[in-house]
């Protein structure tokens, strides 16, 4: 039986032998494993694909227990990624953590087509990549279910709350009370603002505002360690290749 579908290559994995093992993380499937045989010789027709960021669509035999790639016909290879260091780290980066917050054969467009549109995004002139960075990391809050609490609400005791403490471990901002018992971090109106804009709004409209670099980097801070401890995440090893740039 074969299924045809489009999908960005996560990661590729070398064997013992010729073949390479990809992660797919596919429109209709999720994220799936398959086996590229003999991908390793430069003369096979499906050495091209067998790289992460390459983007098709791949026909996939799924009558052996581990899935054989059959055919790919290429999109989009993004070889460009790899020929700057500072886009090749952000990319490394979206991919892992795409890896890192999706479930094996689980559908999901919206991160399917956000996944594809910041890879694409990467190899365009004068992107934002660390609000790229800052954008993708608030939407997966969203997307594993875990948005935080951002309304006059304390999402601790559900209390009409007014001020602008945050806290990762109770998903949100928190009363007064709440906050004396519990780790915060002092925002403001403004900042809480710019968090609400990146959950609503799509990523071609986002990489076109512009935001303050100290607003970001307070963003990715805050919104890593959220989704670490929220989603119990592994440590994301990209990063450390990432923040050695600067």
């Amino acid at each position: 039986m074969f299924f045809e579908t489009n999908a960005l290559v996560l990661k590729a994995t070398k064997s013992v032998n010729n073949d390479i093992f990809l992660t797919l993380f596919t429109e209709k499937g999720g994220k799936l494993e398959a086996v590229a045989n003999g991908a390793k010789s430069p003369k096979s027709s499906l050495a091209a694909c067998a790289k992460p960021f390459v983007f098709g669509q791949f026909v996939l035999n799924t009558k052996s227990k581990v899935m054989k790639i059959d055919s790919v016909d290429i999109q989009e290879s993004h070889f460009r990624i790899t020929d700057d260091l500072e886009s090749l780290a952000y990319g490394n980066y979206f991919l892992e953590l795409c890896h890192l917050t999706t479930y094996p054969a689980v559908i999901d467009r919206v991160h399917y087509r956000l996944i594809v549109e910041l890879i694409d995004l990467l190899i365009q002139k004068n992107t934002p990549y660390a609000l790229l960075r800052a954008a993708y990391l608030v939407k997966l809050t969203k997307l594993t279910g875990h948005a935080p609490t951002l309304i006059p609400t304390c999402a601790a005791c559900g209390m009409p709350n007014e001020i602008y403490q945050f806290s990762i471990q109770e998903g949100g901002l928190v009363c007064k009370s709440c906050s004396k018992k519990v780790h915060t971090i002092t925002l403001n109106q403004s900042f809480v603002q710019v968090i609400q804009f990146m959950l609503e709004k799509d990523i071609q409209v986002l990489v076109k505002t512009k935001i303050h670099p100290n607003y970001l980097t307070k963003i990715i801070a805050i919104f890593e360690a959220y989704l670490e401890y929220h989603l119990d995440l592994k440590p994301i090893k990209s990063r450390n290749f990432l923040e050695s740039l600067f």
